[in-house]
């Protein structure tokens, strides 16, 4: 069956020299793994650099029920980024969202919600002018809710973040998973702001680093199996 799918690139992989196999996550059909022929072609021109992380298609492919690769049919480019491609910061922000996408999305329904959230997360990414050192922390924190982890938000300062329950709590729990009142406080506030206040939030270096390290370990602490995420280090390197 030919269906169409608006659909958001999380990783590819090189099947043949004019092949690939490509990830992406749909707006339509939840995740999908899509073969691509004829990336590169005897005249000279290839779709090969299309295939950048979480750019975002029109798809048409031939989608069969029982099998678990699919074959494209057609492509095009959705929104054709302007400042990712050639700024460091924001693609390494994006190959970082693409592979934690890749890492942690394993369903193949349909959820709007989330598709509509990673969308406009690149959109902004994009497009935003200032607090892009701060974007991949508030991404990793907002996609807490969509992914099903997601902690509530407190109204009190002073508090510490228990990762093992997910709460704030007035005093520091027994086990040694948790956020320090700083780090807390640094937590509550992405869990409250949009994309377009990160220009208002003035982190360290240091504070970056620290908070992203113990953002991953929540992660893995609830989402067990997660991999090893090998751009992690480069980002870290980015913007210390």
């Amino acid at each position: 069956m030919i269906v169409k799918a608006r659909a958001i690139l999380l990783h590819h992989l090189r099947y043949s020299d004019n092949s690939l196999i490509a990830h992406f996550y749909t707006r339509e059909y939840g995740r999908l793994s899509v073969m691509v022929k004829g990336i590169s072609s005897r005249k000279g021109s290839t779709k090969y650099p299309y295939f950048q992380p979480l750019h975002i298609f029109n798809i048409e492919l031939y989608h069969y029920e029982n099998r678990e690769i699919h074959n494209l049919k057609e492509l095009n480019l959705s929104y054709i980024p302007r400042n990712i491609p050639g700024d460091i910061r924001r693609s390494s922000i994006a190959l970082f969202m693409g592979e934690l996408l890749n890492n942690i999305i394993r369903e193949e329904d349909a959820n709007h919600a989330l598709y509509g959230f990673i969308e406009s997360s690149v959109i902004s990414l994009d497009e935003m002018a200032d607090g892009i050192s701060n974007f991949h922390l508030w991404f990793l924190v907002t996609l807490t809710a969509y992914a099903g982890i997601g902690p509530s938000s407190s109204p009190k300062a002073g508090f510490c973040f228990d990762m093992i329950s997910g709460q704030f709590t007035p005093d520091p729990p027994t086990h040694p998973d948790y956020l320090e009142p700083a780090l807390a406080g640094l937590l509550n506030r992405l869990l409250m702001i949009t994309a377009d206040e990160l220009a208002d939030l003035h982190l360290t270096g240091e504070e970056r680093t620290e908070l992203l390290n113990r953002v991953i370990r929540y992660y893995q602490l609830h989402l067990p199996g997660i991999r090893q995420i090998r751009s992690l280090q480069v980002l870290k390197e980015i913007f210390r």
